[in-house]
C-alpha cells in the first residue's frame, strides 16, 4: 500500500517553493508573469522528484511503501508537470513588459530552450505512455527525460529578470533542487548500475508450464533479501541489453538464487529458448515491501498464475511453528498451469497452518470473495489480505472486499508496473 510520507514530501517541496514565489514576488513583475512562472517553477521541480526517485535509494521505499509505489509516483509526478508546463507555456508572457531593456533582457536562449524543451517532453510522455511500445524499445526512448530536463534547467537559468528573477528567494531555491536533479540525473544514468549490481552465473535454466525457472549462482556477495521482494535481473551478452523485474521464487536460506518467469513476450521467450548455464548476470536489489511477516496472525494469500511467486519464496522460507492461521488461493487456468502445486501441497502438510485452497476456472471455480465469506470461519475484516497476480483480478477483488467492510490498509498488493 502507498505510504502518504512520500508524497506528502513531495507536496511540501513543491507548496514551499509556491509559497516563496508568491511571498517574495520580483520587482514590476505583472501577476500573469508571477503566477505562470510559479507552474512553471512547479513543474520543473516535479520533474525532479521523478529523477530523484529513479535512483532507487533505499529510503524511498520506506516512504512511499515499495519500489513499485516509487515509480507510481514518479510517473503521475511527469504527469502532472507536463500538463503544468503546457499551462505555463501558453500562459507566460511572449513579449517583455514596457520599458525593459531588450539588451538586458533578451529571449535568446531561454525562448528556443524552452520551446525545444515542450517538443521533447511530449514526445517523450507520448511514447512513455504508449503500452503498444515493447520494452526494450521504451527503456531507451525513455532516456529522453534526460534531455528533457537539462534544456528545462538552461531555460529557467537563462530566462530574463523581467520574466523570471532566478536570483529571488524562490529562484535560489529552484537552482538548488537543480543541482540536485543533474547530480541524480548523472547517477542514474551512470552510476547507478555499477553500485548496486551483484555478479551471478546462471546454475540450470528449468522449463516450466506456460514460465520459466532459472537459477543463479553467486559469483561475489549475494544479494540479502526478504521472501516477497524482487530484483532486476540484467543478462550479460549480446541482445541481452535491458534489465528486467522479477520476484524472488527461492527460500530464504537456499544456496540458489531462483527466479520463476512467465512467458510474455519476446524477452521472456528468449530466456526460456536460449539461456543457457554459465552466463553472467547482473543482480540489483532487493526491492519491495511485500511482507507478510509484518501482519497479523490471521492471512489470506490470493494468487494468480504466475503471482504465486511471492508467497513460494515465503513458504520455502517458513519454518514448523509459525503462529500465523493462513489460507493460500491459488488460482489458476487449470492444474498443469498451476506450478509448484504439488511442492505447496507438500510445504502446506509440512507447515502445518497453510490451508491451500486450489482454484481453476476451467472447472468454474474463481477467486470471489463471496465464496471465500461463506467459507472462511471467521468475518472477512478480521484477516489481512496478500494479493498478487493479473491486475484485473486484484483491482475486482479489492473493489468487493472494501464492500464487505475490508479496510484499505489491510490490503495489501504489490503494483508490479515500472513503466
Amino acid at each position: 500500500m502507498l505510504n502518504r510520507k512520500g508524497p506528502m514530501a513531495t507536496l511540501a517541496i513543491v507548496l514551499v517553493f509556491a509559497v516563496l514565489h508568491l511571498a517574495f514576488p520580483a520587482a514590476n513583475h505583472s501577476p500573469r508573469a508571477t503566477g505562470t512562472t510559479m507552474l512553471g517553477g512547479v513543474a520543473f521541480l516535479l520533474m525532479t522528484c521523478s529523477i530523484i526517485l529513479s535512483t532507487r535509494a533505499r529510503f524511498f521505499e520506506d516512504w512511499f511503501g515499495g519500489l513499485d509505489r516509487v515509480y507510481q509516483v514518479h510517473k503521475v509526478s511527469g504527469v502532472i508537470a507536463a500538463l503544468f508546463v503546457l499551462v505555463h507555456f501558453f500562459g507566460v508572457p511572449k513579449e517583455l513588459p514596457p520599458g525593459a531593456d531588450p539588451a538586458i533582457n533578451a529571449l535568446v536562449p531561454s525562448a528556443p530552450l524552452g520551446m525545444l524543451a515542450l517538443i521533447a517532453l511530449v514526445l517523450s510522455l507520448a511514447l512513455a505512455l504508449n503500452r503498444k511500445i515493447s520494452y526494450s524499445r521504451w527503456r531507451p526512448l525513455h532516456k529522453l527525460m534526460a534531455l528533457v530536463y537539462v534544456l528545462a534547467a538552461g531555460h529557467f537559468l537563462t530566462a530574463p529578470a523581467a520574466l523570471f528573477d532566478r536570483f529571488s528567494i524562490s529562484g535560489f531555491y529552484l537552482t538548488a533542487f537543480a543541482i540536485l536533479g543533474v547530480i541524480a540525473l548523472l547517477y542514474s544514468l551512470f552510476g547507478m548500475n555499477r553500485r548496486t549490481a551483484h555478479v551471478y552465473e546462471i546454475s540450470s535454466v528449468k522449463p516450466l508450464e506456460r514460465a520459466t525457472e532459472i537459477s543463479l549462482s553467486a559469483l561475489g556477495k549475494p544479494i540479502d533479501f526478504k521472501p516477497g521482494q524482487f530484483a532486476f535481473v540484467e543478462i550479460q551478452g549480446k541482445g541481452w541489453s535491458e534489465p528486467h523485474p522479477f520476484t524472488i521464487s527461492s527460500g530464504k536460506d537456499e544456496e540458489a538464487l531462483r527466479f520463476t518467469i512467465k512467458v510474455l513476450g519476446d524477452w521472456t521467450r528468449k530466456v526460456r529458448e536460449e539461456l543457457k548455464s554459465g552466463a553472467k548476470v547482473s543482480v540489483r536489489g532487493p526491492y519491495g515491501r511485500f511482507d507478510t511477516d509484518a501482519a497479523g496472525t490471521k492471512q489470506i494469500w490470493l494468487a494468480g498464475g504466475i503471482g504465486i511467486t511471492p508467497f513460494l519464496s515465503t513458504l520455502r522460507s517458513m519454518e514448523p511453528g509459525d503462529k500465523r492461521q493462513i489460507y493460500l488461493v491459488y488460482a489458476s487456468r487449470d492444474k498443469n498451469e498451476a506450478i509448484f502445486l504439488e511442492e505447496l501441497t507438500e510445504r502446506a502438510a509440512e507447515l502445518g497452518n497453510i490451508t491451500l485452497v486450489p482454484l481453476f476456472s476451467d472447472e468454474g471455480n474463481f477467486a470471489r470473495v463471496d465464496i471465500m465469506k461463506s467459507k472462511l470461519p471467521d468475518p472477512l475484516d478480521t484477516y489481512e489480505y496478500f494479493m498478487c497476480g493479473p491486475k484485473p483480478m486484484v483491482n475486482g477483488l479489492m473493489k468487493d472486499l472494501k464492500k464487505e467492510g475490508v479496510k484499505r490498509d489491510r490490503i495489501h498488493t504489490e503494483a508490479f508496473e515500472f513503466r
